[in-house]
């Protein structure tokens, strides 16, 4: 058993998936009320995918200040509302597989009029860049969007995800970093600057930043298995298995994690527990490239 004791463990990152069938997309629906739960009606809402920035959504709230959007695939999107007499609100949410997500909010009267956003040309310049694949020519025409509208999250996450597209790291951790003193509570700047620090092998820099993603968005088991993933790296295996067994609390059917509870197993001499995750793991994921190494061990294992 002592030969099983030395097993390494590479960082891993989830990546969302890009192609989903209409069986799993969710729906975002809520209520716009003022601060005494009286609906307001003719609300601008902008819904847009944090990770797909071409994906954006206009709405507007009905007579009972009420909202909905249908077919959207599993990502976290910000949604922005904005009224004339009003602050306006931005806020990020999370859809998942099926899911349908409450995005209810309250909004405050005050001195705003809705305009054509300054940097909103510039952005869509950018998103058409990007989309051709222009990385350098997309993080020109955000900054300009950021120089002419500071207070707007998704051109900083944009611009961060350009320059990380170009490799430049350093410059992509300290545009998420501004994104976050714009919007603290962002789960995407979280997990951004979790995979930066992580792509670095910074991973007790990386630590806190997934921490907080797992606790802003604690019903998404992606946010847990990266955390576990960080932690596995800093060497707090026993803080990454009970955060691999979360992720597959919330996703029955997620199997990478099975996998790394497995492992995590076989170094703790659980030869039960390391046997049951390591088959759930080739049940679920029979063509991954890790399989036959799951099947190797098992059969070790149940052979001594």
């Amino acid at each position: 058993m002592k030969k099983m004791m030395l097993l390494s463990f590479v960082f891993i990152l989830v990546v969302c998936v890009s192609h989903m069938l209409a069986s799993v997309q969710g729906t975002i629906r809520g209520t716009v009320t003022d601060k005494n739960g009286n609906p307001i009606e003719e609300v601008r809402i902008t819904v847009m995918s944090m990770q797909y920035s071409t994906v954006s959504i206009a709405l507007k709230s009905n007579k009972k200040g009420e909202f909905i959007q249908i077919g959207l695939q599993p990502d976290y999107y910000q949604i922005r509302a904005e009224k004339d007499g009003y602050l306006p609100v931005i806020f990020e949410k999370r859809v998942g597989i099926q899911d349908m997500v409450d995005a209810s909010f309250q909004m405050e009267e005050g001195k705003y009029y809705v305009e054509a956003p300054p940097g909103e040309e510039d952005f869509k310049k950018g998103n058409e860049w990007y989309s051709m694949g222009k990385f350098e020519e997309a993080a020109k025409s955000y900054q300009e969007a950021i120089n002419k509208e500071p207070e707007e999250p998704i051109y900083y996450n944009n611009l961060g995800t350009s320059l990380a597209k170009l490799q430049r790291f350093d410059e992509a951790i300290e545009i998420f970093r501004k994104m976050l003193e714009v919007q603290p509570e962002s789960y995407s700047a979280n997990k951004s600057l979790g995979e930066l620090y992580g792509i670095r092998q910074e991973y007790r820099e990386a630590l806190p930043f997934f921490a907080k993603a797992a606790e802003l968005s604690s019903d998404d088991p992606d946010a847990f298995f990266n955390l576990g993933a960080c932690q596995l790296n800093t060497g707090a295996s026993s803080d990454a298995l009970a955060n691999f067994n979360r992720a597959i609390q919330i996703n029955a059917n997620y199997a990478v994690a099975y996998y790394q509870a497995g492992m995590i197993y076989v170094n703790m001499n659980r030869k039960d527990e390391a046997i049951q995750y390591l088959e759930k793991f080739i049940e679920l994921a029979p063509e991954d490239p890790n399989a036959p190494i799951a099947q190797n061990i098992i059969d070790y294992l149940k052979s001594h």
